[in-house]
């Protein structure tokens, strides 16, 4: 399945709401923000944030949808603040649609817009250590993996192991 990656606007609200309250059994363990009830309002705030970080230049947060429009999820670039050559990767797939290539497509696409900054030479990807679907994609996209260290994600339990993954310009 090719996918389509694009800035997310108002009228895709309502689809992702529907995909994170579809998704919690997979989303729940490693993303905070995700939650029952999560709404299309809280949609929309978390829109208007990702287009204002684009504008700033910090970041880079893209919506992943087939061609025929449905929302896959979502996958985007954080600008380093004090590092110019730096900057991390991360990407959620809805529930139904995982195991089809779609964040490997998502991490090809955005490492291509890293590299478009000549002075950037390396991304990162920081994944719960117990998160073995995003530790896969990292490795299947050929990430180098670095190592595992604690307290880099924090979870409702606290801050956990996490593995570091980073690709680095050819």
């Amino acid at each position: 399945m090719q996918i389509v990656l694009r800035p997310y606007q108002n009228e895709d609200a309502g689809c992702f709401a529907q995909a994170v309250n579809a998704s919690l059994d997979t989303l729940r363990p490693w993303l905070l923000w995700a939650h029952e009830g999560f709404s299309e309002e809280e949609a929309r705030r978390w829109f208007a944030a990702t287009h204002t970080l684009r504008e700033k230049g910090e970041a880079n947060e893209l919506g992943l949808f087939a061609e025929d429009g449905r929302l896959l999820g979502g996958a985007g670039l954080r600008y380093s603040a004090d590092q110019q050559n730096f900057c991390s990767l991360g990407y959620w797939v809805r529930s139904s649609e995982q195991r089809q290539g779609i964040a490997s497509q998502a991490v090809r696409h955005l490492l291509e817009l890293a590299w478009r900054n000549p002075e950037r030479d390396t991304v990162e990807i920081l994944a719960v250590a117990e998160n073995l679907a995003s530790r896969g994609v990292a490795e299947k996209c050929g990430a180098e993996f670095k190592g595992i260290k604690y307290g880099l994600i924090v979870l409702d339990s606290g801050p956990v192991d996490t593995a570091v993954y980073h690709f680095y310009r050819s």
